[in-house]
């Protein structure tokens, strides 16, 4: 399958400029077994940009897979520096749209965190709507969750603000889904849309290559973002950066005449395409610094581990994995505890097994945790050398 037209303009001008073979196509799901694991089917990704919109997305991404309603895991608020951020987010958002008491609605609920985390802030009530919300993740009676896609019918729920949390990049069709949440809400230019979704300025900046992975089959900029919106019928309140720079976040609301209200985060195409070809010259080096370190830990018989689940262990790992440097990778969240990783095989362990295990080296997938997971290190009286992407 692939795809010759950009899903966010619809422009035929499309180049592609990395290539990783063999992906798991799945990342987030729960496989109980390692036998399970290694069946997963691979397919190639071949990352692919927009010269007209400046859209990145995997122009080989299988629309035929159900991605969403196999059972996936992917919560974070079980770190604290996670919790802090979302916090904090989810009051700035009540103050500034003057949330309180409201009736909020969450498009790609997931477990149901964040609507959740919302609605016990706002003092109101929430829906969360998403196919593969279980049933008893979230006890609050103020809660309701609608288990389907979202549909135009969804446009008629009373509410002022519709938020989506990282979603979007696991959509395919950016343009078709965007344009479906501004025609739901027809007439409607009351609802303020918030969007969160990784940022690929940073993965282009850093060749972060762990950051890429056959789920996410849409890359955002801030500017390739903010013109998917205003194509789809939007007028962008608010348009930035957070978490380290990892999300970009953009606060809309529907327009009836076209906007072109810009934003300082915005980047030109131009931009984005010469950062595009500085990945392209710089991650064959990247990819081989890691290969390297890794064949000497695994050649000094050091026990090495790997502290973050999901995406990303799946995204490093798909490069390393034959390298047989790393047995296990460490997760706090204990819904992920004795599952393995898609198409790898390698097991979820919490943190307390590192007790027993003493490792030499831990790569942390996300750097922002540094500073949490080697206190949880230390407090187990371990100290090995740490690796932070």
């Amino acid at each position: 399958m692939k795809h010759t037209k950009c899903p966010s303009c619809l422009s035929k001008n499309i180049e592609g400029f990395f290539e990783i073979k063999n992906a798991p196509v799945f990342s987030l799901v729960t496989v109980k077994s390692y036998e399970e694991a290694v069946k997963v089917p691979r397919k190639d990704i071949v990352l692919s940009f927009c010269h007209d919109c400046g859209f990145v997305f995997n122009s080989l991404f299988d629309t035929s897979i159900d991605y969403f309603t196999g059972g996936y895991e992917d919560q974070q608020g079980f770190s604290k520096t996670f919790m802090e951020y979302l916090t904090n987010l989810s009051n700035k958002l009540i103050d500034k749209y003057n949330l309180k008491g409201k009736n909020l609605v969450e498009i790609g609920c997931g477990k149901g965190d964040f609507i959740n985390l919302l609605c016990q802030l706002n003092e109101g009530t929430g829906v969360g709507i998403d196919p593969a919300y279980e049933e008893g993740r979230q006890n609050n009676p103020n809660l309701s969750f609608i288990k389907e896609f979202y549909k135009h019918e969804h446009g008629k729920i009373e509410t002022g603000f519709i938020c989506c949390r990282h979603t979007l990049e696991h959509i395919h069709p950016t343009y078709e889904f965007i344009k479906l949440i501004r025609d739901s809400l027809e007439s409607n230019t009351r609802p303020v849309i918030f969007f969160e979704i990784p940022q690929v300025l940073r993965i282009l900046k850093i060749q972060a290559f762990w950051d890429i992975y056959y789920e996410h089959c849409s890359y955002f900029s801030p500017g390739s973002l903010a013109r998917l919106f205003r194509k789809a019928g939007f007028e962008i309140l608010d348009l930035y950066l957070e978490y380290d720079n990892q999300y970009v976040l953009i606060e809309a609301r529907p327009s009836l005449i076209p906007s072109k209200k810009t934003f300082p985060a915005e980047e030109p195409v131009g931009e984005i395409k010469n950062l595009v070809y500085e990945f392209k010259e710089k991650i064959t080096r990247q990819l081989d610094s890691w290969r390297e370190k890794l064949t000497t830990l695994k050649q000094q018989d050091k026990k090495t581990v790997v502290w973050g689940g999901g995406s990303k262990s799946v995204g490093f790992l798909t490069n390393f994995d034959s390298i047989g440097a790393i047995d296990y990778v460490v997760d706090i969240n204990p819904h992920m505890e004795n599952n393995f990783i898609p198409g790898i095989g390698k097991k979820y362990v919490q943190p307390g097994f590192l007790a027993g295990y003493k490792p030499d080296a831990v790569i942390i997938m996300n750097g922002i945790y540094k500073n949490e997971i080697t206190k949880s290190l230390n407090d187990m009286g371990l100290y090995p050398e740490v690796y932070a992407l």
